[in-house]
């Protein structure tokens, strides 16, 4: 857009270089508060300088147009989020950065008034943020920088009628209260366990907003074309849907939905798709409709919806209000499907390994057990611990777990869980050293089992781990057994085990008088393997 447009448009408008205005630094303090920020600037972009309308959280007035974030703001058009001032190559070296008041995040919303951009609402941070803002914080901001706009154009007409200031403290408080009802959306759906739980708190979340005659969900028949109205949210004297209904009965709007599009209907009454079946929808209490599709693996199966018995006008902000709830409630329910897909493959997969670790007991069995029913013996336990750091780790997603469950698996299988005290840190473990550190403490179980100090009824076993120096250091001590008698010559799988450590190699192993200690120690980056 050529620049000449925005200096007119600033020059119709009459706006630059005029008095501090209560509802414009509302705006900025609004922001400022949403985006958790120490700095909101409203910023003009004049010929040579950028001036600020408003300035929360500074004393800035203007700067030169050289120092401008917002000139790329309004260049690019469209929001811009920069994580790290200083290391962003269009703002390292400006002055703002380096010199005062040395800001190291930005996140930025164009302004337009009459399609032309002439600014940008922006908030800053001192210290970058790596995770920039979340949806509900740009949502804020971008709610805010729209009514600026509907303020700066009210200015210019000098409209200064009652009803016209009551509608912006109205678009201020639905704003703000659409974000915190966004928020709390949020928070409440990561606790969510069912489908029907996820669509339930959406639809309350827009009745809380919107405040309609009817809010909640029903479940789908696409081929039949029917929906099983659940249960819903309703006003006072409000009767209930809940049941049957075949949608072709209300009109065509289930074409819409089942090309996965948000149905939002004024007026039943006047629109192309309801007007003809308008005295059915009427007689149940429907003037205005506001349907949701929601679809699992490409098959139409939910939908929420939103009823007014009322002519009830939507606002552009309740469209995005709509939009944004219908996003989380799909994303919810993406997130509870691949949670189930993986439990499921995990217990498929638990299940498989247990019966392969049993097949290979059965044949080694077979195969061995007359030659050496000990050596046999010893093969199936550890073989059993392995299957225990498998299905530890499959409840775990095959990425990581922790050393203490590792710890607890272990013993557990072993026995003598009851002798054993094990403190420390939470560490995460990767797959690799996981099953290397189930390994060790399994042959240090099951050796002071029979040698050591879980050997006699008073024996003890303490396992404590620390991190020192980017290091695990994990330290195996025996009390209260009988005086560790190492055996000289040559060592045998288990003795090389337990010299392996924590697959680091690094073991110091004491025969003291009082019981075997060992310590084991490893580099905490190798323990993501």
């Amino acid at each position: 857009m050529p620049e000449n447009l925005r200096y007119e448009m600033l020059d119709a408008l009459g706006i630059l270089d005029t008095p501090v205005e209560r509802s414009f630094d509302n705006l900025a303090l609004l922001a400022r508060l949403a985006c958790r920020t120490p700095i909101a600037l409203i910023s003009l972009l004049d010929r040579d300088r950028q001036w600020f309308k408003a300035a929360s959280g500074t004393d800035l007035i203007e700067t030169p147009l050289s120092q401008s974030i917002c000139a790329f703001t309004v260049a690019q058009g469209t929001p811009l989020v920069i994580h790290d001032l200083r290391l962003d190559e269009r703002t390292a070296n400006n002055t703002l950065v380096t010199e005062g008041p040395e800001v190291r995040f930005y996140a930025g919303v164009p302004l337009r008034v009459h399609d032309v951009l002439i600014g940008a609402l922006c908030v800053m941070d001192y210290v970058p943020r790596p995770q920039g803002l979340t949806e509900d914080e740009l949502l804020a901001l971008t709610t805010l920088s729209q009514q600026i706009s509907t303020e700066i154009t009210m200015r210019q007409r000098q409209v200064r009628w009652v009803s016209d200031v009551e509608q912006h403290n109205a678009s201020l408080r639905l704003a703000a209260e659409q974000s915190r009802a966004l928020a709390d959306l949020g928070d409440r759906l990561r606790g969510a366990r069912t489908a029907a739980e996820v669509v339930t708190l959406g639809s309350a979340c827009m009745a809380d907003v919107l405040r309609p005659t009817r809010a909640g969900f029903g479940i789908v028949d696409e081929v039949a074309e029917r929906v099983e109205m659940q249960p819903e949210w309703r006003m006072p004297g409000v009767s209930s849907l809940a049941g049957t209904h075949h949608f072709r009965d209300y009109g065509s709007f289930l074409d819409d939905l089942k090309r996965s599009e948000l149905v939002i209907i004024p007026d039943v009454a006047e629109d192309e798709r309801t007007k003809e079946q308008a005295k059915a929808l009427l007689d149940i209490g429907i003037r205005v409709l506001i349907n949701v599709p929601i679809f699992h693996d490409g098959e139409f199966t939910l939908v929420s919806f939103v009823h007014f018995d009322w002519p009830r006008p939507l606002s552009d902000a309740d469209v995005v209000f709509i939009r944004a709830v219908s996003d989380r409630i799909h994303s919810a329910l993406m997130h509870l499907r691949s949670e189930e897909d993986r439990r499921i493959a995990n217990h498929e997969m638990s299940h498989r390994l247990k019966n392969t670790f049993a097949m290979i007991t059965a044949v080694a069995r077979q195969t061995f057990g007359a030659m050496d029913k000990n050596a046999v013996a010893i093969f199936s336990s550890r073989l059993g611990a392995m299957a225990s750091a498998y299905d530890l780790l499959a409840h775990e997603r095959w990425v990581a777990t922790q050393l203490g469950a590792i710890i607890a698996g272990t013993v557990q299988v072993a026995g003598g869980a009851d002798r054993v005290l094990a403190v420390g840190p939470d560490v995460d473990m990767g797959s690799e050293v996981a099953l290397s550190t189930t390994m060790l403490l399994h042959e240090l179980t099951t050796n002071a089992m029979k040698y050591g100090a879980l050997s006699v009824p008073g024996g003890r076993v303490h396992i404590d781990w620390s991190i020192e120096d980017r290091h695990l250091v994990l330290t195996w001590t025996e009390t209260g057994g009988p005086p560790p008698n190492p055996t000289p010559g040559r060592k045998g799988f288990g003795s090389r085990l337990i010299q392996a450590g924590l697959g680091s190699g690094d073991a110091d192993i004491d025969y003291l008088p009082t019981g075997l200690r060992a310590t084991f120690r490893a580099p905490m980056e190798r323990l993501s393997r």
